[in-house]
C-alpha cells in the first residue's frame, strides 16, 4: 500500500524526498505547540486588562494559566512514554490529537478560570507529548545523512507556530485566536493519518512486511532494504556484550533480550540520560522560555524598541507610536519580531547542523547566549534610575545606549534558536535505544516541561521582587553552566547510525 510505482521515482536524492514530507507533516505536531506555547503572550493584556474573556481574571491566575501547560506536558510525559513502544510513535501522536483538541475547546468557550486552567492543562497534555514524540518519530523515518536536518523542522514549526500566534494576536480577540490555535491539531490528524509507521517499529511488532513498504516508501524503492532490516534487527536481538550479558557474562533471558528496567543500567542508556536530563535542564534554566511566555508584557515595561525616526513616517508603520521625538514599537508587535528572530535562527541551525555537528552549535549557542543575557542584566541594571523593579522605559534608556538591549536580545533569542532549541530534540530523536526509547525521552521531555512549569509560575513573582537585570545574569550563569556541561558530557552524533551512537555511548 505504501509502495510508490517505479514510473514516479526520480533519480539524484530522490529517497530523500518522501522523508522530508514525513518529517514536515509530523512536525505541524510542533506547529500545534508552538500555538499552545505562544497563546499565552497576545491574550495577557486582553484577560487582564479588557477581561475579554467575560469573567474576571487576577495576575496570580492567569500565571497559573500560564504554567499549567507546563505541569500538563510534565504530568503526561512518562505515561505518553510507555505508550511508545506498543502503540508507535505514529499512532501515539495521533491518538494525543484528541486531548488538545478537547483543551482548546475548553479554552474557546471558557465561562470560568477553572475550565481556562482545564484547558491549558489538556493542551499541555498535548504539547507534551508532541514534544517528546514528534523527535522520536522523526529520528526513526531519517537516513543518518539528513537526520541532522529534518531532526531540526520540529524547533523550527514551534518558532513558527509561536509567530503565527503572535501576528493573529494583532487582529483577533481572544476568542478568535483560541479557534485559529484549535484548528491546527485537527489539520495535523488528518494529515499525519496518511503518514507510515516506522520502520524500527513495524520491525519490533514483527510486521516485516510493512516494514518493508514503509522503508520503499521512505527511501525509494531502489533503497537498501535487507541491510536496512538487518541494522533493526541487530538493535532488536542487542547481541553486543555489554548489553546482552549481565555481570556474571550469563544471557540475559532465554529470548535475549534485557528487562525494560534493566537495561536502564547500561552504560549507554545512562550515559544518554545523563546527558538528556542535563541538556533539558539547561535549555529551559537559560531563561528563553520564561521571556516568551511574558514577552508582550516584558516589552510593554521595557521599550526595547525605542529610536528616532522622522515623526512624518511614523504613521506609515504599524505597530509603531510616537513618543516625544521617538518612535517607539508596541510590545506585540516587538514580540512578533523576537519570534521571527528564532525562526531565522533555527532555519540557520537546520542548513548547518549536519556539517558542523551538534557539540559546535550547542556551545556556540550557549556562549552567545551567555555574553546576550548578562549583557542585558547589566543594561538593566545601570539603566534602572532607581527603581527596584529595574523598569528601564523610554526615556531611561537614551539613544545613545538604546543599541544595547536589541542587540543583546537578539543575540540571546538568535543562538538560542541555533543551538539550545532545537538541538536537544535533536539528540532526544537519536541518543537513546530503541528498546528505552520510549520512558527514556519521556524522563527527559518530564525535566524540561517541569522546569518550563517552574520557571513560568515564578519568573514573574521573581521580576516583581527582584527586577529584571538580576533576573537575566541569573539566566547568564545558567548559560555559562551549560556550555561547561557540553564541553565535558556532550558527544558528537553527526553523520552516525542509531546503532554506531549506541556503540559509541556503551564504550
Amino acid at each position: 500500500m505504501l509502495v510508490e510505482p517505479p514510473s514516479m521515482q526520480t533519480p539524484a536524492k530522490a529517497h530523500y524526498r518522501k522523508q522530508y514530507l514525513a518529517a514536515v507533516i509530523a512536525a505541524l505536531g510542533a506547529f500545534s505547540i508552538g500555538t499552545i506555547f505562544g497563546w499565552s503572550a497576545p491574550v495577557e493584556l486582553g484577560l487582564l486588562d479588557h477581561e475579554e474573556a467575560g469573567f474576571e481574571i487576577r495576575e496570580s491566575q492567569f500565571a497559573w494559566v500560564v504554567s499549567l501547560m507546563s505541569l500538563g506536558g510534565a504530568v503526561i510525559s512518562l505515561p505518553a512514554g510507555l505508550i511508545v513502544p506498543t502503540l508507535g510513535a505514529r499512532n501515539t501522536l495521533l491518538l494525543f490529537v484528541l486531548p488538545t483538541m478537547l483543551g482548546w475547546i475548553c479554552i474557546i468557550w471558557a465561562n470560568n478560570v477553572v475550565m481556562l486552567l482545564a484547558g491549558r492543562t489538556l493542551t499541555g497534555f498535548g504539547a507534551g507529548a508532541f514534544c517528546m514524540v514528534v523527535p522520536i518519530y522523526i529520528g526513526e523515518i531519517a537516513s543518518k545523512e539528513i537526520r541532522g536536518t529534518v531532526g531540526s523542522f520540529f524547533q523550527q514549526m514551534i518558532n513558527l507556530g509561536i509567530v503565527a500566534t503572535y501576528a493573529l494576536g494583532l487582529i483577533l480577540d481572544v476568542f478568535w485566536l483560541s479557534v485559529a490555535c484549535g484548528v491546527v491539531p485537527i489539520v495535523y490528524g488528518v494529515l499525519f493519518f496518511f503518514m507510515p509507521n516506522t520502520p524500527t517499529y513495524l520491525v519490533h511488532q514483527g510486521q516485516e512486511s510493512n516494514a518493508i513498504a514503509a522503508i520503499k516508501w521512505l527511501r525509494g524503492i531502489h533503497a537498501d532494504v535487507t541491510t536496512e532490516i538487518n541494522e533493526i534487527r541487530s538493535q532488536q536481538q542487542r547481541k553486543p556484550a555489554t548489553v546482552v550479558a549481565d555481570d556474571d557474562g550469563n544471557d540475559i533471558d532465554g529470548h535475549g533480550k534485557w528487562p525494560s528496567w534493566k537495561l536502564f543500567r547500561q552504560p549507554a542508556t545512562v550515559r544518554a540520560l545523563i546527558i538528556m536530563l542535563g541538556i533539558m535542564f539547561f535549555m529551559q534554566a537559560s531563561g528563553v522560555n520564561a521571556v516568551l511566555f511574558y514577552s508582550t508584557s516584558i516589552f510593554q515595561n521595557f521599550h526595547f524598541f525605542n529610536f528616532r525616526l522622522p515623526l512624518s513616517h511614523t504613521n506609515t508603520f504599524p505597530g509603531i507610536r510616537t513618543q516625544a521625538a521617538n518612535a517607539v514599537v508596541e510590545p506585540e508587535l516587538a514580540t512578533i519580531i523576537i519570534g521571527s528572530i528564532q525562526v531565522f535562527g533555527t532555519l540557520l541551525s537546520s542548513l548547518v547542523v549536519d556539517r558542523l555537528g551538534r557539540r559546535v552549535l550547542l556551545l556556540t549557542s550557549g556562549s552567545a547566549m551567555c555574553i546576550g543575557v548578562l549583557t542585558l542584566g547589566v543594561y538593566f541594571l545601570v539603566l534602572s534610575n532607581d527603581d527596584p523593579r529595574n523598569q528601564v522605559t523610554a526615556d531611561g534608556a537614551s539613544n545613545q545606549t538604546g543599541w544595547i538591549p536589541i542587540v543583546a536580545l537578539c543575540l540571546y533569542v538568535t543562538l538560542f534558536a541555533v543551538g539550545f532549541g532545537p538541538v536537544p530534540w535533536l539528540l532526544l530523536g537519536e541518543i537513546f535505544a530503541s528498546e528505552v526509547k520510549g520512558p527514556a525521552s519521556a524522563l527527559a521531555n518530564m525535566t524540561s516541561f517541569a522546569m518550563s512549569f517552574v520557571l513560568s509560575l515564578v519568573f514573574p513573582l521573581v521580576r516583581q521582587a527582584i527586577g529584571s537585570g538580576p533576573m537575566f545574569i541569573i539566566f547568564s550563569v545558567f548559560c555559562a553552566l551549560a556550555v561547561v556541561f557540553v564541553a565535558l558530557v556532550v558527544p558528537e552524533t553527526k553523520g552516525k547510525s542509531l546503532n554506531e551512537i549506541q556503540s559509541m555511548l556503551a564504550g
